[in-house]
């Protein structure tokens, strides 16, 4: 009897230490195609505007198809009118990281009517941020925050917490010790999980048009959804 729970607490030990190496494992791989990821989000509004930049790393030649490709930074600035105004043809912004300026000129999204240009850089800092749109004689220009500054769980831990939740599903990408997919790490505001809260995205699409995907608070770590396609 001895002998038989020995050796069943031996088997029990073995497939605890195999299921915490093989989320490891998958934390690995995964972390190696990456085809998005958004470090962070700064947001702000004024009576007039609301301003978002999400900044990050993303592949260069964008495609959801399971095939991650060269990564590029990417520093997404949106402005969002509150109100109806008349905008002129050329629309230009103005932002400022601390001591640094990126101006240029912003491109109207024709699906919602927002306007938006990319700096082409991860914007992650302590210092002050201030986004400027200038429309004419329409002007405007708000200090922006980082939403994700005070948070528990960052991009990577969001990735370990999806490979640990997703490890059965994830196993099914894995071929010759190759991962056969690509991750996205996203934040997003969902309203209907909770009012006025971000949560992590972490979506995994594999080269065979399966999608895996998990919704994370990062305040608490929990895990607020998950599904399968």
């Amino acid at each position: 009897m001895k002998k038989f729970c020995l050796s069943l607490m031996l088997v029990l030990c073995s497939v605890m230490c195999f299921s915490a190496c093989s989320s490891s494992k998958l934390y690995t791989l995964a972390s190696k195609n990456i085809a998005e990821v958004r470090h962070n989000l700064y947001v702000g509004e004024t009576e007039n505007i609301k301003v978002s930049l999400i900044s990050g790393t993303r592949e260069k030649d964008y495609v959801i198809n399971g095939y991650c490709t060269e990564p590029v930074e990417f520093g997404v600035l949106t402005f969002t009118l509150k109100n109806d105004v008349v905008m002129p043809e050329v629309v230009n912004y103005v932002l400022t990281v601390g001591t640094t300026r990126y101006d240029g000129v912003l491109e109207k999204n024709p699906y919602d009517g927002t306007y938006v240009c990319d700096v082409k850089k991860i914007i992650d800092t302590t210092d002050v941020v201030s986004a400027k749109i200038i429309a004419g004689e329409f002007v405007d220009s708000v200090q922006i925050s980082n939403v994700a500054s005070g948070w528990n769980v960052n991009h990577e831990n969001a990735l370990k917490l999806a490979c640990s939740e997703l490890k059965k599903e994830l196993n099914t990408l894995i071929e010759n010790d190759e991962f056969c997919g690509e991750c996205y790490i996203k934040i997003l505001n969902d309203t209907e999980l909770k009012e006025n809260h971000y949560f992590w995205y972490v979506n995994f699409v594999s080269r065979h048009g399966k999608t895996f995907a998990v919704i994370i608070d990062p305040i608490s770590n929990e895990i607020m959804a998950k599904k399968t396609i």
